[in-house]
């Protein structure tokens, strides 16, 4: 146990004696001041102690071992929580926007970080342990723990003004005072920290959210999120005439491109030609990354679907075929394109998706670099590409010139 402060000097006063103008006297202020100072000396040489408190009564909320306890990561901001009332004692000063902002990250910290290293005699002696039955698991820093701490924090630094009031024979009046402002903290702190866990997880649900939703890699909308698009797109067909189109797009031998340069290399290619196609997005269209190398595009609210899809296709195709540069080299890629056009509610997604696959593989089949339109029930309608069929990919340099025919 740590040193105590001294009891403070009497003035022979042990109640407040209000002016005849209300208040107190001059001497009950400096009488007051003085037992503030003493009972904010010895709460801070008790840091330890109400730490302490509050570890051993998470240890007896949670039947876990003091170790267990003591590596969650929130110990550090309850001596913080204790620094303010000390300072607010010794200056009247409430506690800063700074200290504030600490002690209420806690909150971050627990939507952030929910793992506690547990030992491994107590893992594997609940290796089918359900919900902690308290609430309280060790791998999660719940609101609930959050909420419990605090109360054990405002507990605890009670019990211990108590305790050094009636050692230095600190009036009720002072003792009270600081009492409150105790427990208006630990209610601060509640609705603070609260705040900070609710912000914050709801920024890691919109992350994972997008996670979900998005391939990783380029950013765009992953299958998942092209089908439900599509679904949507389909049946506004029903209440607004048109047609859409869906264009399935592969890069061509974009497998020899990771073989010779590597897959980081390759990846660069990939977000780069991604967001070229992004780029050529309507606000209304959407433009995914199916997997691998494929992406697939959907164009809605079209009035001559076949016209404006094909017309589509060429600018993806072109936008495709124009130099990548990766690490000071430039890659020349080409793309085959499968193009399924619906012109009303009747068809399903898996089935314009399919016809757009067949539609590019077609492609595939006769020497790639091309494009193929089909109406969902009728046959292709192959249409010549702006660009010559086969694919090289050239690696240009200041003293060389080699390149790669990737062309079969």
């Amino acid at each position: 146990m740590m040193g105590r402060a001294d009891p403070p000097t009497s003035t022979g006063e042990s109640q407040p004696r209000e002016s005849a103008a209300g208040g107190f006297e001059p001497t009950e202020v400096t009488e007051r001041t003085a037992e503030r100072l003493a009972l904010g000396n010895a709460l801070e040489e008790r840091t330890d102690d109400i730490v302490r408190w509050c570890q051993l009564a998470a240890v007896k909320q949670t039947g876990s071992t003091l170790e267990e306890i003591a590596a969650a990561p929130l110990w550090d901001i309850t001596p913080l929580a204790v620094h303010v009332i000390v300072n607010w004692l010794r200056s009247g000063v409430s506690a800063s926007d700074r200290d504030r902002e600490r002690i209420a990250s806690v909150g971050n910290a627990a939507a952030k970080q929910r793992e506690v290293p547990m030992s491994p005699a107590r893992v594997s002696a609940q290796p089918d342990a359900g919900p902690d039955p308290q609430g309280i698991a060790l791998n999660h820093l719940s609101v609930a723990f959050l909420t419990r701490v605090n109360l054990w924090w405002s507990e605890a630094t009670r019990t211990v003004l108590a305790e050094e009031a009636a050692r230095l024979k600190i009036s009720k009046a002072t003792l009270d005072e600081v009492c409150d402002m105790v427990v208006k903290s630990c209610h601060s702190s509640l609705v603070s920290m609260g705040k900070h866990y609710d912000a914050e997880f709801q920024s890691l649900y919109e992350r994972l959210s997008h996670l979900a939703l998005h391939d990783p890699l380029t950013g765009l909308v992953n299958r998942t999120m092209l089908v439900d698009w599509l679904d949507r797109a389909i049946a506004r067909l029903a209440r607004h005439p048109g047609g859409l189109a869906v264009a399935f797009m592969d890069l061509d031998n974009f497998k020899d491109v990771n073989d010779a340069y590597g897959h980081a290399c390759g990846d660069k290619v990939l977000i780069e030609l991604a967001s070229r196609l992004a780029a050529q997005m309507r606000p209304e269209d959407v433009v995914a990354r199916f997997g691998g190398d494929e992406f697939v595009a959907i164009i809605g609210d079209l009035s001559d679907p076949l016209d404006a899809a094909q017309t589509m296709a060429e600018r993806l195709h072109s936008i495709v075929t124009e130099p990548v540069r990766v690490n000071g080299e430039d890659f020349h890629m080409t793309i085959s394109i499968g193009i399924a056009v619906v012109r009303g509610p009747g068809c399903y997604s898996d089935e314009v998706l399919a016809q757009a696959d067949a539609a590019m593989y077609s492609v595939k089949k006769t020497g790639r670099n091309n494009i193929v339109t089909v109406e969902c029930g009728k046959g292709p309608n192959r249409s010549a590409s702006p660009r010559p069929v086969g694919s090289t990919v050239r690696r240009s340099g200041k003293n060389s010139d080699s390149s790669i025919n990737l062309s079969t």
